[in-house]
């Protein structure tokens, strides 16, 4: 009996070793495999597709909440063809959010020899022998609401980001005003409606371009009428305080 179990013992412990043998196999295929997956996702991320796009989530780079707004400014009237007049003034500002402002605006068009009627004027006082009537501006008070639909930005020669933004507004005020009717200055309330759009150069301070639109009534020759007057001005607006905390991640 002794040499047949020697035997069976022998056979037993071959199958075990080719068992053993295969399962190391079996092991290392499966560990080789897992790291070329492996590999692979790295590579991915560190090379990934040049088609793929790639969003970023940018910092606004300017905040008008809760800060105010001087902005002084130079403009002329551009719509009535027999006189030009030019207005110097400005706005205060308050930014109550990051779209809604309410503005105070004064301006001053009694600048002397600067401004007044055009060669048109005269071309139709020569035509008709009689003097087209006019309405000289002398001065405007009021504010307006304003809202902010429009942020965004644009490139130099792919060497610099400038940021803007874009604003409507609606308001009113007082508006003195001389004409051949009237004898002298007499005011009137104008209703006033208008676009503005600023470039920013630095947390504080940018340029803006803003066009208006202001309607009054006014005494002339044929009676009580409408008059229409579109301003374009401009100039820099300063924004305080000069710096802003941002209070959450965008």
């Amino acid at each position: 009996m002794a040499p047949t179990q020697d035997g069976s013992f022998a056979r037993s412990t071959s199958r075990g070793r080719r068992a053993w043998a295969a399962g190391v196999a079996f092991g290392l295929l499966m560990a080789a495999q897992l790291a070329s997956i492996g590999s692979g996702t790295v590579e991915a991320q560190i090379k990934p597709n040049p088609e793929d796009e790639i969003f970023v989530l940018q910092l606004k780079p300017f905040l008008r909440k809760n800060r105010v707004e001087l902005a002084p400014s130079f403009g002329t009237t551009v719509n009535d063809a027999l006189i030009k007049q030019f207005e110097v003034g400005g706005s205060l500002t308050w930014h109550m959010t990051e779209d809604f402002y309410l503005a105070g605006t004064f301006g001053w068009f009694d600048l002397g020899e600067l401004g007044g009627v055009t060669d048109e004027y005269f071309d139709v006082l020569d035509k008709t022998n009689a003097a087209p009537e006019v309405v000289e501006l002398r001065l405007f008070a009021g504010g307006h609401v304003g809202y902010v639909p429009l942020n965004g930005k644009f490139a130099i020669f792919d060497s610099a980001i400038v940021y803007y933004d874009a604003s409507v507004y609606l308001g009113g005020g007082f508006m003195t005003h001389i004409t051949d009717t009237t004898g002298g200055e007499v005011g009137a309330p104008a209703g006033e409606v208008g676009l503005k759009l600023r470039v920013f150069l630095t947390r504080w301070l940018s340029l803006y371009v803003d066009a208006k639109d202001r309607i009054m009534p006014a005494e002339l020759k044929d009676g009580s009428s409408l008059v229409q007057f579109v301003l374009v001005s401009g100039g820099v607006s300063v924004f305080v305080p000069f710096d802003f905390q941002y209070t959450t991640e965008r």
